[in-house]
């Protein structure tokens, strides 16, 4: 499996036009290629002019499949000259999990409709090598506990950067906001923090948290 994981931050007034033809290329994607499994496009709470993405491919022939698309040329193209930043990494699957999958290792997927409003959290992890293993055993440790425990999670993935082995990603996606509340005050939730808080302030390159865009609610 391979993960795109994708932050951008949009330009001024380019909002609408760039969710329009990033819903159409991730539609178009899911719906067209064998090896795509999914592409959610989400936003941030705080400040909308920040979109993610989170793209599943069987392997690294379905990325390159998918960059020579036309709906991909056509996202290009539409959303040039739209962007201010992008960060994105091509990453290997360590964990994917939901309560529904079991928490079993491998690309799991939720199939739960939100009734609040699904919330997304996208975060670029970048570690001292000497923290590398223990932060990823914490993590794996933390996203265990949330899929036997949590009844909101949808899921809770855990990537690599196929590159830079020091830089994770993780994915987290919960059902309405009173869900995330909940994993964000869960014992195990704390006890990483206890050990790894460090990590998730303070970094050149914020977190997003906030709605889901694509696929529907519903879709989930």
């Amino acid at each position: 499996m391979r993960t795109i994981t994708v932050q951008a931050t949009l330009r001024p007034d380019h909002l609408e036009g760039f969710v329009a033809a990033s819903v159409a290329n991730a539609r178009a994607s899911v719906a067209t290629e064998p090896g795509c499994r999914r592409f959610d496009v989400f936003s941030d709470g705080a400040d909308p002019a920040r979109v993610g993405f989170n793209e599943i491919y069987d392997d690294d022939g379905a990325v390159d499949a998918h960059g020579a698309t036309a709906h991909f040329e056509t996202w290009l193209a539409a959303t040039d000259g739209m962007l201010d930043q992008t960060v994105w990494a091509t990453c290997r699957s360590l964990y994917a999990g939901s309560r529904e999958s079991g928490g079993v290792t491998g690309e799991g997927s939720g199939g739960r409709s939100s009734t609040g409003g699904i919330r997304v959290y996208q975060a670029r992890i970048s570690l001292e090598p000497d923290d590398a293993d223990g932060f990823i055993a914490s993590v794996t440790d933390q996203a265990l506990a949330a899929a036997t425990h949590e009844e909101g999670l949808l899921r809770f993935d855990i990537n690599q950067n196929v590159d830079l082995p020091t830089e994770v990603w993780l994915y987290k996606v919960h059902a309405d906001a009173a869900a995330a509340r909940a994993h964000a005050a869960a014992p195990y939730t704390a006890a990483h923090l206890d050990r790894y808080g460090e990590y998730y302030s303070g970094g050149a390159l914020q977190p997003i948290s906030g709605p889901n865009i694509w696929p529907p609610d519903a879709g989930w």
